[in-house]
């Protein structure tokens, strides 16, 4: 009996620039969709967003998210539905769709229940009813502790504007609030010794405060055109499948709102027989969540992790068990094998890193730290640049990157940096300038 394939679809921060540059132009329908995702964009006097996916020198997330933070939205669902065409494209059938937090919409446009142009609409309108609503200051806050432990924190804290946003697994839960209600659960998370990490939001997401904005944008997405999804859907926010046309507008007029039971969908599906779960996104978020709460049987791979080519795409999903080939490059029917074939071998084992006190200048400590990573990684020596970007690069999830810096700290005897500068620390040389920074 094969394996029963869902599709995962990442929701906030599933953005990286240029992340389908030398992809697209292998898949006829994943470029129709950007171009119909720009000209909604401009419907709305929004910059186009599929040049921030096909140029690597794009604005970052964090540049999208303090200057064009109404352009985020679109990018995400863009990624989302270009990612489904590709797998499409490859020839891969998904048996179940799941989307989480605002990913559901494009799990939903997958599905064939709204039109790519309409969750292109409603990306938009979202935005608009945010700034409408002017809902309070506020964010998300990731602690690596399961549901019970973090309802029990909510509760001893006992403050009204905190709610278990997101339930993504034993290792994993994620609050949202006031950036000051968010600040007492740090300090008791401090003090209990479990780590909490500020996520990149701009609102408390998946809270009964933003009630105002959900409110809006069910009034503005009302006329939607809804139909019955043509491949199953399961819904985290309804914690059940979508069948209706109804159900489709649940999910809309919930998803603000109404907690993510990520790890509920995620043991259900397993115990329902689907042992195969691909992340069609950006990054590889929904990735490490599956891998580290599903059993050993259960494979979990993303489609995008990083920049790159299509090479990198094909021998990912041939390793994982799921043979496919390149397609022709439209127009080229007798297209070069060797671009298909062309793989990548396996890396060279790094050098060992240098004793310590040879390391008194930045050269030294940016060649130690390329020496540490490659082992670590497994990527040649020579690969690991100052430049070379660990996540949109190299698909270093942001996990494996601060297990890594642990071990930096560590090797040179650092406090521990602001969030700020933890954040900002994903190419080797902002990581050697950090240590430089806070050895003086």
């Amino acid at each position: 009996m094969s394996s029963r394939v869902a599709v995962l679809f990442p929701g906030q921060g599933a953005y990286l620039p240029g992340v389908l540059a030398d992809r697209v132009r292998y898949f006829p329908r994943a470029a129709e969709a950007l171009e119909t995702i720009d000209a909604v964009a401009a419907e709305h006097g929004l910059e186009p967003v599929a040049s921030l996916l096909q140029e690597r020198d794009a604005p970052s997330l964090d540049d999208l998210l303090a200057k064009s933070s109404d352009q985020l939205d679109l990018a995400i669902y863009a990624v989302n539905a270009a990612g489904f065409e590709i797998l499409t494209g490859l020839g891969l059938r998904a048996d179940v769709l799941v989307g989480h937090s605002f990913g559901e919409f494009a799990a939903l446009s997958s599905a064939g229940a709204v039109s790519v142009a309409d969750v292109a609409h409603m990306a938009c309108t979202r935005t608009r009813a945010f700034h409408e609503a002017e809902p309070a200051d506020g964010g998300l806050l990731a602690l690596d502790i399961p549901a019970w432990r973090t309802e029990h924190l909510v509760g001893l804290l006992d403050d009204p504007g905190l709610r278990l946003a997101i339930d993504n697994g034993p290792g994993q839960t994620v609050v949202s609030g006031p950036r000051r209600s968010l600040d007492a659960v740090e300090e008791v998370a401090a003090g209990l010794g479990f780590r909490a990490t500020r996520l990149r939001a701009r609102y408390a997401f998946h809270n009964p405060a933003l009630h105002l904005a959900a409110d809006l944008f069910s009034r503005f997405t009302a006329d939607v055109p809804l139909s019955e999804p043509r491949v199953p859907v399961y819904s985290p926010v309804l914690g059940r499948y979508v069948r209706t046309a109804a159900d489709v507008r649940q999910v809309i007029d919930r998803n603000m709102v109404a907690p993510v039971r990520f790890y509920d969908a995620l043991i259900l599906l397993f115990r329902q027989g689907t042992t195969a779960f691909i992340e069609a996104g950006a990054r590889q978020a929904l990735t490490g969540i599956a891998r580290s709460s599903l059993p050993p049987a259960a494979r979990a791979l993303p489609l995008l992790p990083s920049r790159g080519d299509m090479n990198s795409i094909t021998t990912a999903l041939g390793e994982a068990g799921f043979p496919v080939s390149l397609p022709p490059l439209p127009g080229r029917p007798d297209q070069d094998a060797e671009e298909s074939q062309d793989l990548p071998g396996s890396p060279p084992a790094a050098v060992a890193p240098p004793p310590r006190e040879a390391l008194s200048t930045r050269a030294d400590v940016l060649a130690h730290l390329a020496d540490m990573y490659a082992q670590d990684l497994g990527f040649p020596v020579e690969m690991l640049s100052p430049d070379i970007d660990l996540e949109a690069d190299l698909g270093v999830d942001s996990a494996k990157q601060l297990a890594l810096f642990q071990r930096v700290r560590t090797r040179y005897e650092l406090p521990e940096p602001s969030a700020e500068q933890r954040v900002r620390a994903t190419t080797l040389g902002r990581i050697a300038d950090l240590v430089e920074e806070q050895r003086r």
